[in-house]
């Protein structure tokens, strides 16, 4: 009788243990889900900004491919400049569940083997993703900085009004370039032209990590209703 009794207290312990760790799984499950669908909402988001900075980027390389008239191509060239190579978005991805479930040790909790490897798989591309967006961002700096020596910033400038309320502070009525030597314009042009291809890049591997996210929720809903 006293075996039987130990027995089944054991039994029992191992049930309510089973029973808090799938808990804990379905939680961490739900959290995840939640994490994907930001994910993918966003990754939409910054590849439609991505793709019109690009195509923005390519107009101006035009214009400064076939410079014969620098002033009459400023006004053109500054708003090409100023509306689509001198911001770069990115994706922040929610790392929240993910990072919980690998450094609390709590991927053992996710007992089917398919859901695990999903699961590795997307955190593998979300990094490589963001490596590529470093990689953009720092020649985007270095774009950036040699632009200085054609295009003069302080036509940019604005003021902030008492409702934080932006302003320009003077209109661009004829802005002009800070200089009209074709080879420098031709080599700003052939910086630009690399940073667009990769931007194009960055976009291409934001494409791939959406149809991942897509596909983890899939398995996810699947396995988890």
């Amino acid at each position: 009788m006293l075996f039987l009794a130990v027995f089944a207290g054991f039994i029992a312990e191992n049930l309510r243990e089973n029973f808090t760790e799938r808990k804990r799984e379905n939680k961490y499950i739900a959290s995840l889900i939640d994490d994907l669908k930001k994910d993918t909402t966003l990754i939409d988001q910054v590849s439609r900004i991505s793709l019109k900075l690009a195509r923005g980027q390519d107009s101006l390389i035009d214009l400064l491919n076939d410079v014969r008239d620098t002033a009459g191509i400023s006004q053109k060239a500054y708003h090409y400049y100023f509306a689509y190579t001198t911001r770069f978005v990115e994706v922040d991805f929610s790392q929240r569940t993910i990072s919980q479930l690998l450094n609390a040790g709590n991927m053992r909790l996710i007992e089917k083997q398919g859901v695990s490897d999903s699961i590795m798989d997307y955190n593998l591309t979300t990094h490589y993703v963001e490596e590529q967006g470093k990689a953009y961002d720092e020649y985007f700096k270095k774009t950036l900085e040699s632009s200085s020596s054609i295009f003069d910033f302080t036509y940019a400038r604005i003021n902030l009004d008492n409702n934080f309320n932006a302003t320009p502070k003077m209109a661009m009525f004829s802005p002009k370039l800070l200089t009209a030597d074709p080879s420098a314009l031709k080599s700003y042009a052939i910086k630009l032209s690399l940073l667009k291809t990769i931007l194009q890049g960055y976009v291409v591997t934001l494409v791939g990590a959406k149809q991942e996210a897509v596909a983890l929720l899939r398995i996810l809903n699947r396995n988890y209703h």
